[in-house]
């Protein structure tokens, strides 16, 4: 479905200019169809960004310290993991910041539709590693949805295998990485997926979440 600049602006809460100014810089996909723009109504839950994203290196740090990881820092990943934890305690938006911070620590996301009666299997195999709503700490029933991440070498199997197809309205979200996390994932991966779904009941367990890292540094 398709909606308008004016339309996608209500369903966001933002003003019609600050709609456009985002088409504009690139962070919401539009289309122009004549002297009118068109925007997917799977933008309205975008989230987006405010800052540029992290290395990968420095987002998986930020992700260890939230996850209370050992973490071996020379010291200036040091300097640097203590100057990004004391601004995103004192930002007054963390979960956009974390957003824009941490989209680097996948190499992209895969929307797909699976049978919802499959997604018990899906979620057992051993190519996919859950997090996200898909997690049992996240504490949301997501029995006809999956989130996990999956390695790019065997995402094209994993989708062949599950009949995993394109969809408008797909149920399955895949972050593809490099090296797939072990299971199960560290903590700071399931808070950055809640924040990038951009919903309310996600962003309200974020944030519950946040509150109880006893950040690793």
């Amino acid at each position: 479905m398709q909606l308008s600049v004016s339309e996608y602006a209500q369903a966001r809460g933002i003003s019609r200019q600050r709609a456009l100014a985002l088409i504009s810089s690139g962070q919401i996909k539009a289309k122009r169809i004549g002297r009118s723009w068109a925007i997917d109504q799977r933008e309205v839950n975008h989230r987006p960004a405010i800052s540029r994203p992290l290395s990968p290196k420095m987002a998986r740090l930020v992700i260890g310290a939230m996850s209370n990881e050992e973490l071996e820092l020379d010291a200036q990943e040091r300097h640097f993991l203590d100057r990004y934890i004391e601004r995103l305690r004192s930002e007054a938006s963390p979960l956009s910041l974390l957003h824009s911070w941490l989209r680097s620590r996948q190499l992209r996301v895969v929307a797909v539709a699976a049978n919802p009666a499959d997604i018990a299997e899906i979620s057992s195999d051993v190519r996919v590693v859950a997090s996200g709503i898909s997690d049992e700490r996240a504490g949301i029933s997501s029995a006809r949805e999956f989130e996990g991440y999956v390695a790019a070498s065997a995402l094209d199997d994993f989708l062949r295998d599950n009949l995993l197809l394109d969809s408008d309205a797909p149920n399955i979200r895949l972050h593809v990485v490099e090296h797939l996390p072990a299971a199960p994932i560290p903590l700071g991966f399931v808070i950055a997926d809640l924040i990038d779904w951009n919903r309310p009941r996600e962003d309200g367990r974020a944030l519950e979440l946040m509150e109880g890292v006893q950040w690793q540094r």
